[in-house]
Parts: C-alpha cells; sequence; structure tokens
C-alpha cells in the first residue's frame, strides 16, 4: 500500500509540474524551420544495454543523413521517467526522443512526456500499433518486441501440433512404442516449459482475459473471471495432470539446452533466444502459440519497446522524424546489431523460423498500459502458479454406493474424472477471482 500511495503521489506531482505546458509541442512546431540544422543537437535516451550498438548506429546514420548530432545514451531504467522531467524543467540537456516499455505510456502521456504523432502507422502488426495507440491516439513508434513462441524437434516430428490437447493425446497414445518407436527414444519429455515464469505461461489463459479494452488503456474494463477464462483455466490445470513435472526444477535456460539435445519434443521459447537457436545448428522449428483445444484459443504476451517524442523537444519535427528512423527506416538492421526482432515487417529474415516468431508476435497482445494495474502481471502469475502447484485429491466420491456396486459400476471412472473437474473448477474459480477483484480494487481508486 505504501508502495502504490508514493507512485501515486509521484505521477501527481510530475503531473502537477507540468500543468499549463501541455501546447509545448505546439509551441515548437515550427522551430525546425527557423532553426540552423547545423546547431540541432537531440538526445535520445533508452535503458537496454543490448541496444547500444543499434541506438549508436542509428543516431549516427540519422545525424549524417540531416547533417545534425545525436546522442545516444544508456540511463538506468529507476526513475526513468522522473529523469526525463527533470531535464525538462532544468532545460538542459532536454532528452527529445526515449525508447520506453509500452506499459508505461500511459504514465508518459499523463506526465505530459509523450506527443501525439499524426500519422497513423503502417507495415507493423496490429499488436504494434495498439501497443502505441494511446485514448486513440498515436503517441509513440514501435521499434522492437519481445514475446513467447512454440518450439518443436523438427528430426522427430514435421510440423507443430494442432493443439495442447493433441499433445496430450500423442502422449497418451500407443504411436511411441510403435514402428517409429527409436525417433523417440531419447527423449525425457514431450512437452515442458518454464512454468513459474509467466512470460511463458501467459498463452493458456491469455485469449480471454480484458483488462484495459483492446488498446489496455481503458480502467473501466476489468473481465478476469469470465466463463472462457474458467475453462482454459482448467484445461491447464488438465494438463499439470497428464504431463506432470515439477515446476520447481524448471529453469528455462537448462530446459532449452535440454531440448536442443533433443531430450525434450516441444516447448515454449522466447525472443531472448533466438540467437542460441540460430546458432544451434539444430533442425527446431518455432511456430506461433497452437490452440489449448479445439474449441479454446491462446494467446500470449509481447512487451512492445516504443520511440516517444518528448513534446519539450526543441526540434519537434526532427524528433518525430528520429522516432520513426528507429522504428522504420532503420529496422532491418535491428537483430544484426541487437539480437533483437523489430516490430516492422521485413522482407526477409536472419532465420527462416524466426517469420514464424512474428506470426506468434502478431496473434500476443500487449501489456496494459494503466498505471493503476501494474502489478497485473505478478497477481497473474501467482495464479498460475497456485494453480499448477494445487495438489489434487485422488479419492473417489463412495456416498450413496456399496462395495460391490461400485466394484461393478461401469461408470465408477467417469465419475472421479467429474470429481476431479468439479476440484479443479473450483480451484481456479478461486484464485482467478482473487486477482480480478484486486484489479477492480486498484482501478476504483
Amino acid at each position: 500500500m505504501k508502495k502504490f500511495v508514493w507512485h501515486c503521489l509521484l505521477i501527481f506531482m510530475t503531473v502537477g509540474m507540468l500543468a499549463g505546458c501541455g501546447n509545448k509541442g505546439e509551441e515548437q512546431s515550427t522551430s525546425d524551420e527557423t532553426t540552423s540544422a547545423e546547431n540541432i543537437e537531440l538526445n535520445l535516451w533508452y535503458t537496454d544495454e543490448s541496444m547500444a550498438a543499434y541506438m549508436n548506429e542509428a543516431a549516427n546514420a540519422f545525424g549524417l543523413e540531416h547533417n545534425i548530432a545525436v546522442t545516444p545514451r544508456q540511463i538506468s531504467a529507476i526513475d526513468y521517467l522522473e529523469n526525463i522531467n527533470q531535464q525538462n524543467i532544468a532545460e538542459t540537456d532536454i532528452v527529445d526522443v526515449y525508447i520506453l516499455n509500452s506499459e508505461s505510456l500511459e504514465k508518459a502521456y499523463m506526465a505530459g512526456l509523450a506527443a501525439p504523432l499524426w500519422e497513423e502507422l503502417a507495415n507493423y502488426p496490429e499488436v504494434a500499433i495498439s501497443a502505441c495507440r494511446y485514448q486513440g491516439k498515436i503517441i509513440a513508434c514501435p521499434v522492437y518486441f519481445e514475446t513467447e513462441y512454440f518450439l518443436y524437434n523438427k528430426d522427430i516430428v514435421s510440423e507443430p501440433p494442432a493443439s495442447f490437447q493433441a499433445i496430450i493425446d500423442f502422449a497418451s497414445s500407443d504411436e511411441m512404442l510403435g514402428e517409429n518407436a527409436e525417433l523417440y527414444q531419447n527423449l525425457e519429455a514431450i512437452l515442458k516449459w518454464d512454468v513459474l515464469d509467466l512470460f511463458c505461461n501467459y498463452q493458456f489463459v491469455g485469449a480471454y482475459l480484458n483488462l484495459g479494452g483492446p488498446d489496455g488503456d481503458d480502467r473501466t474494463t476489468v473481465d478476469m473471471n469470465n466463463e472462457n477464462v474458467l475453462n482454459a483455466l482448467g484445461f491447464y490445470k488438465e494438463l499439470n495432470q497428464s504431463l506432470y513435472f515439477d515446476g520447481e526444477e524448471v529453469e528455462y535456460n537448462a530446459l532449452l539446452q535440454s531440448f536442443l539435445e533433443g531430450r525434450v519434443l516441444y516447448t515454449i521459447g522466447t525472443t531472448r533466444s533466438l540467437e542460441l537457436l540460430r546458432q544451434s545448428g539444430m533442425n527446431y522449428g518455432i511456430a506461433a502459440i497452437p490452440p489449448l483445444t479445439d474449441s479454446l484459443e491462446s494467446k500470449g504476451i509481447s512487451v512492445n519497446y516504443v520511440a516517444v517524442v518528448n513534446p519539450y523537444s526543441s526540434s519537434a519535427e526532427l524528433s518525430k522524424r528520429l522516432a520513426e528512423y528507429l522504428s522504420d527506416d532503420f529496422a532491418d538492421r535491428c537483430y544484426e546489431l541487437a539480437g533483437k526482432l523489430p516490430c516492422k515487417y521485413l522482407a526477409s529474415y536472419p532465420e527462416e523460423e524466426f517469420a514464424h516468431v512474428m506470426e506468434a508476435y502478431e496473434k500476443s497482445t500487449a501489456l496494459p498500459k494503466l498505471m493503476d494495474t501494474t502489478n497485473f502481471w505478478v497477481e497473474l502469475e501467482v495464479v498460475l502458479n497456485n494453480i499448477w502447484k494445487a495438489e489434487m485429491r485422488e479419492e473417489l466420491a463412495e456416498e450413496g454406493l456399496s462395495d460391490s456396486s461400485q466394484a461393478e459400476n461401469v461408470g465408477a471412472e467417469e465419475i472421479k474424472k467429474e470429481q476431479m473437474k468439479q476440484q479443479i473448477r473450483e480451484l481456479v474459480i478461486g484464485e482467478i477471482n482473487k486477482a480480478h477483484e484486486q484489479m477492480q480494487q486498484q482501478l476504483s481508486r
């Protein structure tokens, strides 16, 4: 609670300091026409050290093209927006363009630190455009993203499974004992992923959550406990019951290594592993996250990093061009220099399979932008972890059944299955209701 109150006070103080300056971007709109290009210097801030080469090269290329100086700086993510605001107040070394996680766009906009961009975006997936949109306005340019995708061993299976249910069916079939048994002899697991990391887990419930509406900026929309969510979480627990492994013993990097060594058939990968896959020499396949079942969809999560123009830039037009340059013109160099895939569609990718990462990205949802839901990620991770780890009672209810009738009852196993489903439903209702109520309380403050 103290952390939340301090967070709110900080935002109100920032907005207050900028009150009366909301038209700053308009006042500066003609500055580029009256300022000699040779005297213009643009400051570019970012937080991810892995983006240093990309930012340096892009800044240099843009500077040469426009005959200006662009100075990129890697800055700590701690108090990032507050430090940008302090530069505005001091009126020295004002940050013209900065890279921001789209999750923080509401905070940036409410503090007067994000200038609306007056052009619609093209050649990007809708999820990238949505990540840059706040209250119907495009206020940033998409640069690069992180997301999850499905990995499979193409030496064993030629294509990804039709669904997670298909994986369960395959694991319980006799196919691995048949004429192709030698293909599966080195496998330790059919499917394994890092279940304790929400980034690898979100897809099991993401298709039916709605927090903040299509663009994650509508605080009147909180829908986390609808029937589809409950059914998806129920399937998630059934998957746990069918392919059980201890989440505490699974670590992403070690698991990926097991996959590369052919000991795991299917897993969930993230974009941070693309270069490792490319260099592995393995015959791997990448696909968008498959549906849960024939009737239940999946939807992964994406973290979008966007270029924002500071309304206090003295070179508004050039700053906008720089943001677009980082997002569009220079995007072809993003993977080469930073190992990141750009949000922009590319004509070709470093590896043929990487095009399927874009398919996974297209299907993903961006994190909500609402300042009051900053612990959404943590709350949902707790829900999924609690459901996965929960112990299920195995006993068969015997009320109303005699020993003899139970032994002869061919439907006894069906009764047990129904009992298990009821247990699972009670579990998921309890867990998701807590998260739903938490989000409602935060948004009503």
